[in-house]
């Protein structure tokens, strides 16, 4: 093997350690990196296996594992789709009707059941014709469909659920390309993907157009896989580099809602989960509050998952219509629940949320004035006041801080 050989080699090999790590601390932290392991480790075994079986010669020693990668290529792209959503909905499973979105996967290892059932004798012929044009691949190792039609779909299918990840994103304003930019993981990880993309893109496109044209452009198609071997190795770089950002702790109550939704916040003094299902009643000097499991459960969820405090002018009387308590009782849910009240928790949410914002570079690109609108501030005076009374600074003070800290 030669050195270069090696080295893409141990880079992918890295990046399906990575995809692992990914995936088993997936649930760690705000960023919900178990679909980012899965959309990595689809990509990462996918060249890895390329590499190995047609650039290093393997695939004469396992002829009969000819072609058996090759649907995982139709995986990443729901993968990378399922990291963006489940990160702006705070959650980590699967909905039901997610497996919908492998179907092609399922019906190209159909379309290579010609492949699959040839005999080792078979196999082997063919694995070595592959081995003297590896990167016509999909043309010489075909099934039902023809491989334009195969290929196209799959680019098409990848470029999409990209760019409907980058759409959510976006509308989100979860993306900010500023000075500081390399510190949020989400922009990282989303510019690296892309980068992976690109490279197949540029890859599969290439290759038609020379197979067309009856011109050799593998030349071209080796600075392609290039970018895919900077990308795959920048990204393990940065996983292993900047794990507290990879991996940044959740809130309290984002743990606790996302390892179960129906699982009450504890904290000192107050009854836990096990006390409202069974029905134990909490005394205070009012009257005899009863805490309801369900909405326990759906008063953490308005907060962390649909971020109702990002209303202006939000009231009690707005949250206690949603959940259908009364305003008399709403107060003692926010006590046993936050230990906190109404006004004070709300306002915390926000300046919790600005502090993420601006840690993710959102005023590099917009105001000050945008970021507390963003927030559900109706003015820039209680936006600062809100801001400096639980972390010392005023928003701007803290930005300032925090570009410091970068240098």
């Amino acid at each position: 093997m030669t050195g270069l050989l090696i080295f893409k080699i141990v880079v992918l090999s890295i990046g399906v350690l990575n995809s692992g790590l990914l995936i088993v601390k997936g649930d760690k932290g705000k960023i919900k990196n178990y679909f980012l392991g899965w959309s990595l480790l689809s990509y990462s075994v996918f060249f890895l296996v390329f590499i190995l079986w047609y650039e290093a010669d393997l695939i004469l020693a396992y002829p009969h594992l000819l072609r058996s990668s090759s649907p995982l290529m139709f995986m990443a792209g729901p993968f990378f789709y399922f990291f963006v959503r489940n990160t702006l909905d705070r959650q980590e499973t699967f909905k039901k009707s997610d497996w919908l979105h492998f179907i092609p996967a399922l019906i190209h290892s159909v379309d290579l059941l010609p492949i699959y059932l040839m005999s080792s004798e078979e196999k082997l012929l063919l694995a070595q014709r592959i081995l003297a044009h590896p990167y016509q691949l999909d043309v010489l190792a075909s099934g039902f469909i023809d491989s334009f039609w195969v290929n196209s779909l799959r680019l098409l299918q990848v470029t999409t659920y990209f760019t409907v990840g980058i759409w959510l994103l976006v509308k989100n304003k979860k993306l900010h390309y500023g000075p500081t930019w390399i510190k949020n993981w989400l922009a990282v990880a989303v510019v690296l993907i892309g980068g992976i993309n690109l490279g197949y893109f540029g890859f599969r496109v290439t290759f038609f157009v020379g197979f067309w044209n009856g011109v050799d452009l593998s030349s071209l198609q080796i600075y392609f896989s290039y970018l895919i071997l900077f990308c795959v190795g920048v990204l393990s770089l940065y996983i292993h580099v900047n794990p507290e950002r990879v991996f940044a702790e959740s809130s309290k109550e984002d743990k606790d809602l996302t390892e179960d939704h129906n699982k009450n916040l504890k904290r000192n003094g107050t009854p836990s989960q096990d006390a409202i299902s069974n029905g134990e009643k909490v005394i205070d000097e009012e009257f005899c509050f009863e805490p309801n499991e369900k909405i326990c459960s759906e008063l953490v969820h308005l907060f962390n998952s649909e971020e109702i405090y990002r209303e202006k002018g939000l009231l009690v009387t707005d949250i206690s219509k949603r959940l259908g308590v009364s305003v008399r009782e709403l107060p003692h849910y926010f006590r046993y629940l936050f230990d906190s009240d109404f006004k004070n928790y709300v306002n915390e949410k926000r300046v919790d949320l600005a502090k993420e914002r601006i840690e993710e570079g959102y005023l590099d690109q917009y105001t000050l004035e945008a970021l507390g609108d963003y927030c559900g501030f109706s003015s820039r005076t209680t936006f600062f006041n809100a801001f400096k009374k639980k972390y010392g600074k005023s928003p701007g003070e803290f930005w300032k801080a925090f570009q410091e800290i970068g240098k």
